[in-house]
């Protein structure tokens, strides 16, 4: 076989990204200095002229869009980026193969979620994994406004996608319901779809005909129909993180979504993460783009807290009259009064900024930081503060939601812990919902029972529905599709 023929394929590939109508308007950093160069923001470049302080004041808030890129960020971003385009390219319109899965997927619109068939191939999902204030969400928000959200294709652009005209979604984000129900995540999906479409299918998908595994299997459509290629999940509510962990039922609907084409994104407390861990086949396909881990600086020594944190969020938010006063140890002052956390940082920061504007201090000297961490502003972290900069973590302890485990492996200098079974730390309490353990290599080979969640009334539950839930996970432990 001549060299020609086989590289023919990979010509064709190639040929059919380039001109895949999907992706034809949005950029690509194919590079990971393009994506950084990218990812950098810094709102207080330029500086602020010759405003007063009094018309200065309300731009320190334009720290929250400071964004100096760390690595853990720029490998989270190429995930987000990479999971986004692969899945643009799996739905390539030319292919026509591709049209006919729109009118497939439309045809099953009003069956429950479990009754939907299995396509042979899945698209790949990533985990921002990492506790408050360590920058996962940042890093995912930053990297999503760099892409459109909506691209409207008309005329040669919409005949080229099968359509007259296309509201394409690029992308769509949704926060996990602070009940942890499946009926708010619903909501929430078709809230937000509405809001970025301008639709109504909140209304549309909406009665008592409706229950949610056919509320599930709408969405899913929607999604296709309009084109998306990632859809980002963040668990954001840490103070009911009980309610909010991915649990299975969530976890058959990201694998659906993975199904119908689209990569999945979540976010979230490394404790929300028990039950995906507990499936190695969701686990595996829920991760293809990468699992990222987010944490806080170790020490002042770090260089993410050197060369990353300080100079992009300390330094370079300047709004008094001269420079900051030269302070010895600057690094090691400020980890003392931030723990090393960058949301902590910026807070000091802004609050620092804010205190000298209204005193009419010249420039930030080591006094006026010092003041400002006594301030208001940073009393609701300062115990947080001592405990990470102080490494206690038996002070720790007393927030449910900051994986002692976990930190205590960063703090020994070891991999982040993906759950406490790596890492055992007796001060930490227990989460909530324990990880099955470890089984030997013979007993592995058979697919274990798996716990369902007792029923409930308003999540329209069923006894019928937990047995075809039960079987369903049986088969995606056990590898079948």
């Amino acid at each position: 076989m001549s060299s020609n023929s086989i590289q023919l394929p990979l010509l064709r590939a190639s040929e059919a990204v380039e001109n895949n109508p999907l992706t034809r308007r949005l950029p690509r950093f194919d590079t990971d200095e393009a994506l950084s160069q990218a990812m950098e923001q810094d709102p207080f470049r330029g500086g602020v002229g010759n405003l007063d302080y009094k018309r200065r004041i309300p731009l320190v808030q334009e720290i929250r869009r400071v964004v100096s890129v760390t690595d853990a960020m720029l490998l989270a971003a190429r995930g987000l980026h990479d999971a986004l385009f692969a899945s643009l390219d799996r739905q390539n319109p030319l292919d026509p193969a591709n049209r006919r899965n729109i009118y497939e997927s439309g045809s099953q619109v009003g069956k429950p979620i479990l009754e939907l068939p299995w396509r042979p191939e899945f698209a790949g999902g990533l985990v921002l994994s990492g506790w408050t204030g360590t920058g996962k969400t940042h890093t995912a928000d930053r990297f999503l406004q760099l892409v459109p959200q909506v691209v409207l294709h008309e005329g040669k652009d919409a005949a080229d996608c099968g359509c007259l005209i296309l509201k394409q979604l690029v992308w769509l984000k949704v926060h996990m319901p602070s009940d942890g129900s499946r009926g708010g995540l619903v909501i929430g999906l078709l809230m937000e779809l509405d809001r970025v479409l301008g639709t109504d299918y909140v209304h549309l998908y909406h009665g008592n005909s409706w229950s949610i595994e056919k509320q599930l299997v709408a969405i899913i459509h929607i999604l296709v129909a309009h084109r998306c290629g990632l859809v980002v999940i963040d668990e954001a509510q840490e103070a009911t993180l009980a309610r909010s962990r991915f649990g299975k039922e969530f976890v058959v609907f990201f694998l659906r979504l993975l199904n119908a084409g689209m990569a999945v994104a979540l976010m979230g407390n490394p404790l929300a993460f028990t039950q995906l861990m507990s499936l190695a086949q969701s686990q595996a396909r829920l991760t293809e783009f990468g699992w990222f881990d987010f944490t806080s600086p170790v020490s002042a020594s770090d260089l993410t807290w050197t060369d990353d944190l300080v100079p992009g969020i300390w330094k370079q938010s300047k709004l008094l009259a001269e420079p900051d006063e030269p302070m010895k140890d600057l690094e090691k002052f400020l980890f003392g009064l931030t723990g090393g956390n960058p949301r902590y940082l910026a807070r000091l920061r802004a609050a620092t900024l804010l205190l000298g504007l209204r005193t009419g201090a010249v420039r930030v000297t080591k006094e006026l930081v010092e003041e400002a961490s006594r301030s208001p502003a940073m009393a609701g972290v300062r115990d947080q503060v001592d405990a990470f900069a102080q490494h206690d973590l038996s002070a720790l302890s007393r927030w449910t939601d900051i994986p002692g485990y976990q930190v205590r492996a960063v703090w020994i200098g070891g991999e982040p812990a993906k759950d406490s079974r790596e890492f055992e730390a007796p001060a930490d309490p227990e989460p909530q919902e324990k990880v099955a353990s470890k089984k030997s290599s013979k007993s592995a080979t058979a697919p274990q029972p798996l716990q369902v969640v007792p029923a409930k009334p308003e999540d329209y539950r069923s006894k019928e529905f937990e047995a075809k839930l039960l079987a369903e996970l049986g088969r995606i432990a056990g590898g079948k599709t």
